[in-house]
């Protein structure tokens, strides 16, 4: 298959990443993970992204990870995208060729992150040398500039590859509001390139966009709920729709009043599925048993549990 033939379509979850009590990654967990995404209808899996912690990984465990996910999801998840984005592109390039050496089926990649780039050309010439070191992967770019502090017009991201060539470029995932530069880059593209939206709250306009493919932390936990929005839309069922975006955005709500930070959504992800997934890595803290109480009651009071079985 060409790099131009690779297609995703629906959900894509940006997973947790287990870990044990002493912070130690809780790899046994994965397998139980994949069957357990799959039972929602989450058949597309973004590794080792902001949600994942890969920020807070080493090397060595960002490979483990990557591994453990290609390896559980033979047979069973349609697509392991691997997030190889970091700090140095040197680390970048070796994170690259080692998924393509395990079999991922994609790869993404955040901007550098303390020597950032400035512009669209600069973001498509770091894409380029990522991009050469697995030339057998479709390659992402993830725009995520609440985080990463770049604030591209990704339209001027898909003008510059006209002059930077990068082969294996394939598309976006876009986790911003800016719902102009996103339907600016639907139409740019002319379907040439694949955006996965990643505002989980928004998923409903990006369809009326135009958009197919999605990426979400909440997808984790809620896949069912999204997946019946989307069904909603093709149904021409715009009602049923709204209804379930609204229910998103009533859960969301609760979780952004208390940080929605990855800390939380591991406990989540921990009530609903009936898996531990440990906590998060420091500077991220635990939350108080009391804290974790007031949450769980409110979900409870806005029928979330019931939403997502």
């Amino acid at each position: 298959m060409s790099i131009m033939d690779f297609q995703i379509d629906g959900l894509v979850a940006a997973p947790f990443t287990p870990m044990k009590d002493n912070g130690e990654l809780n790899l046994s967990l994965i397998e139980p993970y994949v069957d357990y995404l799959v039972s929602q209808g989450v058949l597309n899996t973004f590794v080792c992204g902001s949600t994942g912690e890969g920020a807070s990984l080493s090397m060595a465990e960002r490979k483990m990870l990557a591994e453990k996910w290609v390896s559980a999801g033979k047979g069973k998840l349609t697509n392991v995208i691997v997030h190889v984005g970091g700090c140095s592109i040197t680390d970048s390039q070796e994170l690259a060729r080692h998924a393509e050496s395990i079999g991922a089926q994609a790869i993404a990649s955040l901007p550098t992150c303390v020597f950032r780039p400035t512009t669209g050309k600069q973001v498509a010439e770091q894409l380029q040398i990522i991009g050469a070191a697995a030339p057998s992967l479709p390659l992402f770019y993830y725009h995520l500039p609440d985080m990463s502090k770049v604030n591209i017009m990704v339209e001027d991201l898909f003008d510059a590859l006209e002059t930077v060539k990068v082969p294996t470029f394939r598309g976006c995932k876009y986790t911003d509001y800016n719902m102009m530069d996103f339907g600016r880059c639907l139409v740019h593209s002319n379907g040439k390139y694949i955006m996965m939206y990643g505002r989980d709250e928004q998923g409903l306009c990006a369809l009326v966009m135009g958009a197919t493919s999605f990426v979400g932390s909440t997808f984790n936990y809620s896949g069912k709920v999204y997946n019946r929005m989307r069904a909603a839309y093709d149904n021409g069922d715009l009602e049923a729709a709204r209804k379930e975006q609204n229910m998103s955005q009533h859960f969301l709500r609760i979780l952004v009043q208390y940080g929605m930070d990855i800390g939380l959504n591991k406990y989540i992800m921990s009530m609903v599925s009936g898996m531990d997934f440990g906590p998060p890595r420091p500077p991220m803290q635990r939350r108080s048993e009391e804290e974790l109480a007031k949450i769980k009651a409110k979900l409870q009071a806005c029928g979330f549990f019931e939403a997502v079985k």
